[in-house]
């Protein structure tokens, strides 16, 4: 009997025996099996997976727009203030820089209640092995990932420093809301840069490290206080603060920036144009995963003024849903640069939701806009503002044999006009009749030369026609050639190349690309004077047809308005700002709408005015710069652009500007005295035979004269 049981205890101490060996030989493979293809140290390579947003500046440091697949701001564990550094170590891992990837305290910890709850739910996880979930696995809840954790922490550990590791970790962990990292969080709770927050906003950051989406307190505010609180806790129970201060941090008000912040549609377009450039000289994987940082020229400030001037002065005439996308009409484009270094300080290429880009991509007709280029070429073939051209009928026989006759936007015709008043009033026949008398040919060169890169010159089809001088080109132009080629004018003669980035630099701070100013001579800078002085009086004179956009400074200007009102433009500029408005239908079609009737330029010459108030309000009102070379105070008579003399009605006499050597020497031909002709004279000419009455006027006199003698001889005989 005592045999038998002993041979019983014997074979359950095989069995027994051989469980345990098949459990240590099946735990000692699978283990091998991890361990054969556990990561070596070259793959835990933190830095090639993180993902960084492009963040896009304006030029005084304001975000315009983040271009990212995770909204994350790298910052460095010394730029991290240090009581939120103690608050995620005082909550997450207060032992951190004491185990060497894991804690088996906290591990053992998490496998008992996982036990007792009968499911890997409770983590154990350090701040290491959270950072190799975050960064190489998923946050599937299982014992094969929480094994590999192990493996991944082993050589974080081996690979990096503690500081290093817990620099990745503060910048890696998912923040809710599309943000990862503290401070990206700090931004969309708060609003803030970190250095800026409170401890009582740093213990609510480190609160929702837990979970996003349980403890932000854009989802739960009670959970993310209470969170709060015991983050606050934990601080004091590990001496990083005492109990006051833990209270008074607990009790500060939450101040939320809000979410909606984030969805600013601010400078829309600008935020498009830098986005396809950076795409187009980086690729995606650096723009969207890289943490480039872009330093534009954009003033957002001046940018909101622009987009204001637009919603509040251009309501919408129609709707059009394009493929799900609700288009506006009229549409509008703007674009202002620096007049003296061209770089661009606002840009809107539209509205509505779509993505075109009208100021850089659309080219249109830009009706009279275009005529500043016209009066170039004339004076500088010796044209002045007093030349007198008579605006009357045209007619043209076209190379297809078809009569061309221009005409003026009202039908009719005021005669001799001097050029100022012409382009003051945009006459359209005077214009064509110095695009003839000067060449098409010489437009166009002026035209290239101040920034217009869209004219055809070759070509069955092409703008080296007389229609050149009303806008009625081939191909058209957009907003930023206009600014660009009005530039000159605005500047003594010099071009500027519109450009809209600084800087870019990469996630290590290195500059990559970086642009300054390109100035070009390309006109005499008294051409440019005098041009400009004409265009002024576009804004100011009584009869100018951009008086809508007198913003009470000196300023020069063009409007603009294309055939059957598809475009109108107001391309306008001061000593410090160029500025061009387009307004227009995508398919040019008539611009007329029931609620505002027919939209023309006027209405592009009040958002320029609205927009350039704003743009300008803080820099003194200065006026263009007088070069040498210009002769002023020229007293001339309106009637015949000739020198104003005593017979010229005072009404008739102004004073007018010439580059020296082109002002009039001759005399006002309208009012000088009548001079008689040759003939004239000599058929009035008296030559001492006098006929009919004539005779017998002459006799009478002859014997008047007579007898007045022979009375005169009688008195001195009897004197004597």
């Amino acid at each position: 009997m005592l045999s038998d049981s002993r041979g019983s205890v014997h074979i359950f101490g095989v069995i027994v025996l051989v469980g345990i060996l098949i459990a240590v030989g099946a735990v000692t493979g699978i283990m091998v099996g991890y361990l054969r293809n556990a990561p070596n140290i070259d793959d835990v390579d933190v830095e090639s997976r993180r993902s960084l947003p492009t963040i896009v500046y304006d030029a005084n440091g304001e975000v315009i727009t983040k271009l990212m697949v995770e909204n994350r701001i790298w910052v460095k564990l010394r730029d991290i203030p240090e009581q939120l550094v103690q608050a995620v170590l005082a909550v997450e891992d207060h032992r951190f820089y004491e185990h060497h990837g894991i804690s088996i305290r906290r591990i053992l910890s998490a496998l008992w209640q996982d036990i007792k709850s009968m499911s890997p739910e409770q983590g154990g996880s350090t701040i290491t092995t959270q950072l190799a979930r975050n960064v190489f696995l998923s946050h599937e809840k299982t014992i094969d990932r929480k094994i590999w954790e192990v493996l991944y922490a082993f050589q974080l550990e081996r690979k990096y420093t503690k500081d290093e590791i817990l620099e990745f970790y503060l910048n890696w962990i998912w923040m809710g809301h599309g943000a990862y990292g503290v401070a990206a969080a700090a931004n969309i709770y708060f609003g803030k840069e970190l250095s800026q927050c409170t401890l009582g906003e740093l213990a609510l950051i480190a609160g929702v490290a837990k979970g996003a989406g349980v403890y932000s307190p854009y989802v739960n505010m009670e959970a993310s206080l209470s969170r709060r609180r015991v983050v606050l806790q934990r601080m004091v129970d590990v001496g990083y603060i005492d109990q006051d201060t833990a209270n008074k941090a607990a009790q500060e008000p939450v101040n939320l920036v809000g979410l909606n912040r984030e969805k600013d549609n601010t400078a829309r377009y600008v935020s498009f144009m830098v986005r396809d450039y950076l795409l187009k000289r980086y690729g995606a994987d650096a723009v969207y995963r890289g943490g480039l940082t872009v330093k534009t020229t954009i003033d957002l400030n001046l940018q909101r003024a622009a987009e204001k001037a637009i919603a509040e002065l251009l309501p919408t005439g129609r709707t059009e849903d394009r493929n799900g996308v609700t288009m506006e009409y009229p549409q509008a484009a703007l674009v202002s640069i620096s007049a003296q270094t061209g770089q661009i300080k606002a840009l809107v290429g539209g509205r509505g939701n779509d993505e075109f880009n009208r100021a850089i991509m659309a080219e249109r007709s830009p009706g009279s806009a275009i005529k500043p280029f016209v009066y170039v070429a004339a004076i500088e073939k010796g044209f002045t503002p007093a030349t007198i051209v008579v605006d009357e009928p045209l007619h043209y026989i076209q190379g297809d044999g078809s009569e061309w006759s221009p005409s003026n936007f009202n039908r009719t015709f005021l005669g001799p006009l001097r050029l100022r008043e012409a382009l003051e009033r945009s006459t359209n026949t005077i214009a064509v009749k110095l695009t003839d008398q000067v060449t098409p040919e010489a437009v166009i060169s002026y035209a290239k030369k101040m920034g217009i890169t869209s004219l055809v010159e070759s070509g069955s089809r092409n703008d080296r026609g007389l229609a050149l001088a009303l806008g009625g080109l081939t191909r058209g132009v957009t907003p930023l050639q206009m600014v660009e080629a009005y530039s000159p004018l605005a500047n003594a003669g010099v071009r500027v190349t519109p450009y809209f980035i600084i800087e870019v630099r990469d996630a290590n701070g290195m500059v990559l690309e970086s642009h300054s100013p390109k100035r070009q001579l390309v006109l005499d800078d008294k051409t440019a004077y005098i041009i400009t002085d004409m265009l002024k009086g576009v804004i100011k004179a009584p009869h100018g047809t951009g008086r809508s956009a007198d913003i009470g400074r000196p300023a020069a200007g063009k409007t603009g308005t294309a055939d059957s009102n598809t475009d109108a433009w107001f391309v306008g500029y001061t000593p410090d700002m160029i500025t061009a408005v387009w307004i227009g239908e995508d398919t040019q079609r008539e611009m007329r709408y029931a609620n505002l009737g027919v939209v023309g330029s006027g209405r592009a010459a009040q958002i320029w005015a609205a927009y350039m108030k704003q743009a300008l309000a803080d820099l003194p009102p200065r006026d263009f710069p007088m070069p040498g070379g210009i002769v002023t105070g020229v007293k001339i008579c309106k009637q015949s652009g000739e020198l104003a003399d005593t017979h010229c009605p005072a009404g008739d006499v102004i004073e007018e500007i010439f580059i020296a050597g082109t002002q009039p020497t001759a005399k006002c031909s309208v009012h000088a005295p009548k001079v008689p002709s040759f003939l004239e004279n000599l058929l009035n000419f008296n030559f001492g035979f006098p006929e009919g009455d004539q005779q017998e006027e002459a006799g009478e006199e002859q014997q008047q004269s007579y007898q007045q003698d022979q009375q005169q001889d009688q008195r001195q005989n009897q004197q004597q």
